[in-house]
């Protein structure tokens, strides 16, 4: 008999004796932290030493975060949970003036390559580094962020009505209110693992960690779960900047692009114009995008799609359609021949004008946010989607409850 596909756990928490305010001690993912220095500085205890730790002269950055964990678990400022459970973690936040709130658990989740599907390839850097770090700290500093399918919504009653003990009520730094929770009564929890026995898990961000616990050949691995079509899920998009490597014009771009795109030249008229164009961006058969020039800082150029880019039958129609594919590689990789290291990513279209603004990038392409279908659909063909092509939004926080598989 299989084990079960969820089951509850002992985390490791920070001992609230010690710590007064855990808004303090928690920090995001650590590839959406453009200064740790910023975290460092707001508390000695902040996650950040575990989650982007830093060189010394004494030792690398991996040897210091060991030392710190160490250091952490034997002055009691880290401590095991009394028992296992399942943690519940809501947030609730505003985006694009809309209120919403997302409620998801953090159990164990089975390593399962049958049950778990990504969408992402893995970037070797970025999965070395994770691999280093978690071995070092013999523990998972951020989780695994995955949705499932839940359309009656039936986890999320079960959720609402549990008995629940409180642990964090806060409001962190982008003034989203975060309520931690764990689960008290057992047969809740077997009710709720039993919900979730027979779905599948979708990862929407940490593939990076969820390829070292793969690696590790780990049985099971903490992640936060939630369901794919409750009311918080947000995707934003990730708009791509270029800065070329060699000078190419407005007006080359923009003929290189015809034959494929309608072009439609439209003026800036402030910041919540340039929102409002972004916003209108669609998906769909004819997804349309748009593009700012060093060139021309007043105008947005919106591109919709008139012809197909991708004609190669061999090319899965799941990407063929996928209008952030499209954008990335059918439009600046293929048509505009622009490389990989000359694209950069952001999510406000503000900052990416900023950009070309300050002379730091040449051209911003914005792109409509990819959907929790397209993310789906993808990611059950077995395909991978262009780098940073999904931003749920907002991260889970880092330093809430960490994962540690094995002691030191």
């Amino acid at each position: 008999m299989n084990e079960p596909l969820i089951r509850p756990f002992a985390g490791l928490l920070f001992d609230k004796e010690k710590i007064d305010d855990i808004s303090q001690c928690v920090c995001p993912p650590y590839d959406i932290i453009p200064d740790p220095g910023t975290y460092y500085d707001r508390n000695p205890f902040n996650a950040v030493r575990l989650e982007l730790p830093m060189a010394t002269k004494s030792g690398t950055e991996y040897d210091e975060a060991a030392k710190t964990i160490e250091k952490w678990l034997r002055e009691r400022v880290l401590v095991p949970d009394e028992a296992p459970t399942i943690y519940v973690y809501e947030q609730e936040f505003d985006a694009e003036g809309v209120s919403y709130v997302r409620r998801g658990i953090i159990p164990l989740v089975r390593l399962d390559r049958s049950r778990i599907f990504t969408h992402e390839e893995t970037r070797k850097a970025a999965r070395e580094d994770r691999e280093r770090l978690i071995q070092s700290l013999k523990t998972f500093t951020s989780l695994i962020f995955s949705v499932y399918d839940d359309r009656k919504g039936e986890t999320d009653v079960l959720l609402g009505s549990s008995a629940k003990e409180k642990i964090y009520d806060f409001t962190d730094e982008l003034g989203i209110k975060n309520r931690f929770y764990r689960m008290k009564n057992t047969k809740e929890i077997a009710g709720l693992a039993s919900l979730l026995e027979d779905k599948n898990i979708y990862i929407a961000d940490g593939h990076h960690r969820l390829s070292v616990a793969f690696k590790l050949g780990l049985p099971y691995v903490a992640m936060y779960l939630t369901g794919m079509y409750g009311n918080g899920i947000v995707i934003m998009p990730y708009h791509r900047t270029v800065r070329f490597r060699k000078e190419r014009s407005l007006k080359d771009l923009l003929a290189r692009v015809a034959p494929f795109l309608s072009i439609e030249k439209v003026a800036i008229e402030g910041t919540s114009e340039l929102k409002r164009r972004v916003r209108q961006l669609v998906a769909g058969l004819n997804p349309s995008f748009a593009l700012v020039s060093k060139e021309d800082h007043t105008h947005l150029y919106v591109l919709t799609q008139k012809k197909p880019f991708f004609t190669d039958q061999s090319i899965p129609e799941s990407l063929r359609r996928l209008s952030v594919n499209v954008a990335h590689a059918g439009l600046l990789k293929g048509l505009l021949a622009i490389e990989d290291d000359e694209i950069s990513f952001v999510n406000d279209a503000p900052e990416a004008v900023g950009q070309i603004d300050d002379g730091t990038s040449d051209l911003a392409l914005f792109v409509p946010a990819t959907t929790v279908d397209e993310v789906k659909d993808v990611a059950e063909h077995r395909l991978s989607m262009p780098p940073k092509s999904t931003y749920f939004y907002p991260k889970i926080l880092t330093g809430l409850v960490f994962h540690r598989y094995a002691q030191g």
